[in-house]
Protein backbone atom coordinates (compact mmCIF):
# COMPACT_ATOMS: atom_id res chain seq x y z
CA UNK A 1 0.00 0.00 0.00
CA UNK A 2 1.20 3.19 -1.29
CA UNK A 3 0.21 6.97 -1.07
CA UNK A 4 -0.84 8.33 -3.95
CA UNK A 5 -0.22 12.13 -4.05
CA UNK A 6 0.16 14.25 -7.43
CA UNK A 7 3.20 16.84 -6.40
CA UNK A 8 5.16 13.70 -5.07
CA UNK A 9 4.48 11.76 -8.51
CA UNK A 10 6.04 15.00 -10.24
CA UNK A 11 9.12 14.49 -8.63
CA UNK A 12 9.95 11.92 -11.08
CA UNK A 13 8.95 14.58 -14.00
CA UNK A 14 11.77 16.96 -12.82
CA UNK A 15 14.26 14.47 -11.83
CA UNK A 16 15.82 11.27 -12.03
CA UNK A 17 15.38 10.22 -8.27
CA UNK A 18 17.76 7.65 -6.67
CA UNK A 19 18.30 6.37 -3.61
CA UNK A 20 21.41 6.03 -2.34
CA UNK A 21 21.38 2.86 -0.55
CA UNK A 22 21.22 -0.87 -0.95
CA UNK A 23 19.12 -1.23 2.54
CA UNK A 24 15.73 -3.02 2.17
CA UNK A 25 14.21 -1.79 4.34
CA UNK A 26 14.79 2.16 3.76
CA UNK A 27 13.26 0.94 -0.05
CA UNK A 28 10.22 -0.40 1.04
CA UNK A 29 9.88 2.64 3.44
CA UNK A 30 10.15 4.82 0.48
CA UNK A 31 8.08 3.31 -1.86
CA UNK A 32 5.07 3.73 0.66
CA UNK A 33 5.50 7.26 -0.69
CA UNK A 34 4.94 6.14 -4.61
CA UNK A 35 7.92 7.76 -5.50
CA UNK A 36 9.56 6.37 -9.09
CA UNK A 37 13.05 6.03 -8.39
CA UNK A 38 16.30 4.34 -8.89
CA UNK A 39 18.37 1.99 -6.84
CA UNK A 40 22.46 2.60 -6.48
CA UNK A 41 24.20 1.93 -3.93
CA UNK A 42 26.90 4.15 -2.79
CA UNK A 43 30.86 3.07 -2.72
CA UNK A 44 31.27 5.10 0.17
CA UNK A 45 33.83 2.80 2.92
CA UNK A 46 32.21 4.67 5.81
CA UNK A 47 35.50 4.98 7.33
CA UNK A 48 35.98 8.25 8.52
CA UNK A 49 38.18 9.09 12.29
CA UNK A 50 34.84 9.49 14.54
CA UNK A 51 37.15 11.32 17.11
CA UNK A 52 37.76 14.28 14.05
CA UNK A 53 33.91 15.09 14.78
CA UNK A 54 32.64 17.36 17.51
CA UNK A 55 29.52 15.42 17.52
CA UNK A 56 27.58 12.08 16.51
CA UNK A 57 25.14 14.05 14.56
CA UNK A 58 27.80 15.41 12.24
CA UNK A 59 29.21 12.58 12.21
CA UNK A 60 26.16 10.55 10.61
CA UNK A 61 25.68 13.71 8.87
CA UNK A 62 28.70 13.72 7.21
CA UNK A 63 28.40 9.76 5.72
CA UNK A 64 25.52 10.36 4.81
CA UNK A 65 26.74 13.18 2.44
CA UNK A 66 29.74 11.45 1.61
CA UNK A 67 27.17 8.57 0.12
CA UNK A 68 25.14 10.67 -1.87
CA UNK A 69 28.09 12.75 -2.94
CA UNK A 70 29.68 9.39 -4.51
CA UNK A 71 26.69 8.35 -5.94
CA UNK A 72 25.81 11.49 -7.68
CA UNK A 73 29.14 12.17 -8.72
CA UNK A 74 29.30 8.65 -10.47
CA UNK A 75 25.97 9.54 -12.35
CA UNK A 76 27.58 12.79 -13.52
CA UNK A 77 30.41 11.27 -14.97
CA UNK A 78 28.12 8.73 -16.35
CA UNK A 79 26.84 12.10 -18.24
CA UNK A 80 23.41 11.69 -16.98
CA UNK A 81 20.91 14.00 -18.75
CA UNK A 82 18.07 14.07 -16.82
CA UNK A 83 18.92 16.11 -13.54
CA UNK A 84 19.53 14.45 -10.14
CA UNK A 85 18.20 14.28 -6.73
CA UNK A 86 20.10 11.58 -4.71
CA UNK A 87 19.09 10.78 -1.26
CA UNK A 88 21.66 9.21 1.43
CA UNK A 89 20.92 8.33 4.19
CA UNK A 90 23.43 6.78 7.29
CA UNK A 91 22.15 5.39 10.54
CA UNK A 92 23.98 5.06 14.03
CA UNK A 93 23.36 4.01 17.65
CA UNK A 94 25.16 6.53 20.58
CA UNK A 95 25.14 4.52 23.81
CA UNK A 96 24.24 6.28 26.95
CA UNK A 97 27.94 6.78 27.24
CA UNK A 98 28.03 8.88 24.06
CA UNK A 99 30.34 5.80 22.20
CA UNK A 100 29.03 5.55 18.08
CA UNK A 101 28.15 1.81 17.97
CA UNK A 102 27.69 0.79 14.37
CA UNK A 103 27.77 -2.84 13.11
CA UNK A 104 29.31 -5.33 14.92
CA UNK A 105 32.60 -6.53 14.17
CA UNK A 106 32.19 -10.21 15.03
CA UNK A 107 29.50 -11.72 16.92
CA UNK A 108 31.61 -11.46 19.81
CA UNK A 109 31.59 -7.79 19.60
CA UNK A 110 27.52 -8.05 19.05
CA UNK A 111 27.29 -9.73 22.67
CA UNK A 112 29.56 -6.91 24.16
CA UNK A 113 27.54 -4.29 22.63
CA UNK A 114 24.31 -5.65 23.67
CA UNK A 115 25.86 -6.57 27.25
CA UNK A 116 27.58 -3.85 28.06
CA UNK A 117 26.29 -0.47 25.81
CA UNK A 118 22.63 -1.20 25.44
CA UNK A 119 20.85 -3.71 28.39
CA UNK A 120 18.97 -1.41 30.59
CA UNK A 121 20.18 1.47 29.35
CA UNK A 122 18.84 4.25 26.63
CA UNK A 123 20.61 4.39 23.80
CA UNK A 124 20.26 7.16 20.89
CA UNK A 125 19.65 6.46 16.97
CA UNK A 126 20.54 9.24 14.74
CA UNK A 127 19.94 8.90 11.55
CA UNK A 128 21.29 11.25 8.99
CA UNK A 129 19.39 12.49 5.36
CA UNK A 130 21.30 13.89 2.65
CA UNK A 131 20.02 15.40 -0.64
CA UNK A 132 21.99 16.34 -3.93
CA UNK A 133 19.87 18.15 -5.88
CA UNK A 134 20.11 19.26 -9.80
CA UNK A 135 17.94 21.88 -9.65
CA UNK A 136 20.37 24.55 -9.98
CA UNK A 137 22.31 22.89 -12.86
CA UNK A 138 20.46 25.19 -15.83
CA UNK A 139 22.66 27.73 -14.14
CA UNK A 140 25.64 26.38 -14.50
CA UNK A 141 26.21 25.90 -10.60
CA UNK A 142 26.86 23.05 -8.04
CA UNK A 143 23.88 21.26 -7.15
CA UNK A 144 21.85 22.46 -3.84
CA UNK A 145 22.65 20.00 -0.75
CA UNK A 146 19.94 19.81 2.06
CA UNK A 147 20.21 17.54 4.67
CA UNK A 148 18.90 16.78 8.61
CA UNK A 149 19.64 14.62 11.42
CA UNK A 150 16.36 13.05 13.44
CA UNK A 151 17.13 11.54 17.00
CA UNK A 152 15.54 9.30 18.77
CA UNK A 153 15.99 7.59 22.12
CA UNK A 154 15.25 3.53 22.90
CA UNK A 155 15.20 2.21 26.63
CA UNK A 156 16.47 -1.30 27.04
CA UNK A 157 14.82 -3.48 29.26
CA UNK A 158 17.74 -5.42 31.40
CA UNK A 159 18.83 -8.39 29.17
CA UNK A 160 19.85 -11.63 30.97
CA UNK A 161 23.31 -13.37 28.79
CA UNK A 162 21.24 -16.06 27.45
CA UNK A 163 18.41 -13.92 25.95
CA UNK A 164 21.78 -11.85 23.98
CA UNK A 165 23.03 -15.23 23.11
CA UNK A 166 19.98 -16.20 21.53
CA UNK A 167 19.55 -12.99 19.39
CA UNK A 168 23.53 -13.10 18.50
CA UNK A 169 23.10 -16.95 17.08
CA UNK A 170 20.04 -15.83 14.76
CA UNK A 171 22.79 -13.63 12.92
CA UNK A 172 20.56 -10.43 12.77
CA UNK A 173 23.01 -8.51 14.75
CA UNK A 174 25.23 -8.85 12.46
CA UNK A 175 24.15 -6.32 9.85
CA UNK A 176 22.49 -3.82 11.99
CA UNK A 177 23.90 -0.45 13.13
CA UNK A 178 23.60 -0.82 17.13
CA UNK A 179 23.60 -4.59 16.76
CA UNK A 180 20.18 -4.61 17.05
CA UNK A 181 16.87 -4.17 15.14
CA UNK A 182 14.15 -3.06 16.76
CA UNK A 183 11.62 -3.77 14.02
CA UNK A 184 12.30 -7.81 14.01
CA UNK A 185 13.87 -9.97 17.06
CA UNK A 186 14.97 -6.90 19.30
CA UNK A 187 11.09 -5.92 19.58
CA UNK A 188 11.23 -8.28 22.78
CA UNK A 189 14.33 -5.95 24.48
CA UNK A 190 12.56 -2.38 24.12
CA UNK A 191 10.66 -1.06 27.28
CA UNK A 192 10.34 2.73 25.80
CA UNK A 193 10.84 4.40 22.30
CA UNK A 194 10.69 8.50 22.27
CA UNK A 195 10.82 9.96 19.22
CA UNK A 196 10.03 8.52 15.64
CA UNK A 197 9.95 4.70 15.20
CA UNK A 198 10.96 4.59 11.21
CA UNK A 199 14.03 6.71 12.54
CA UNK A 200 15.33 3.64 14.59
CA UNK A 201 14.44 1.13 11.37
CA UNK A 202 16.54 3.05 9.20
CA UNK A 203 14.72 5.80 7.77
CA UNK A 204 12.96 8.63 8.99
CA UNK A 205 9.81 9.27 7.07
CA UNK A 206 8.24 12.25 8.44
CA UNK A 207 11.29 14.33 8.32
CA UNK A 208 12.23 13.10 5.01
CA UNK A 209 8.68 14.00 3.36
CA UNK A 210 9.08 17.31 5.56
CA UNK A 211 12.27 17.84 3.40
CA UNK A 212 10.10 16.97 0.05
CA UNK A 213 7.47 19.12 0.93
CA UNK A 214 9.77 21.91 1.54
CA UNK A 215 11.65 21.29 -1.60
CA UNK A 216 7.91 21.65 -3.51
CA UNK A 217 7.19 24.98 -1.58
CA UNK A 218 10.05 26.76 -2.78
CA UNK A 219 9.07 25.80 -6.54
CA UNK A 220 12.53 23.04 -7.23
CA UNK A 221 9.77 20.28 -8.54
Amino acid sequence: MALNLPWIKSLANTFRVVLASGSPRRKELLDRLNIEYDVVPSGFAEDLEKSLFPSANEYVLENASRKAEEVYKSLKNEHSQAPLLVIGADTVVVSANGVILEKPASAQDAFVVLKEKLSGKTNTVLTGICLYIDYAQQHGTQPVIKSAVESTSVTFNTLDDSLIEAYVATGEPMDKAGSYAYQSLACFFVKEINGDYYNVVGFPCARFYQMLTDLHNKGMF
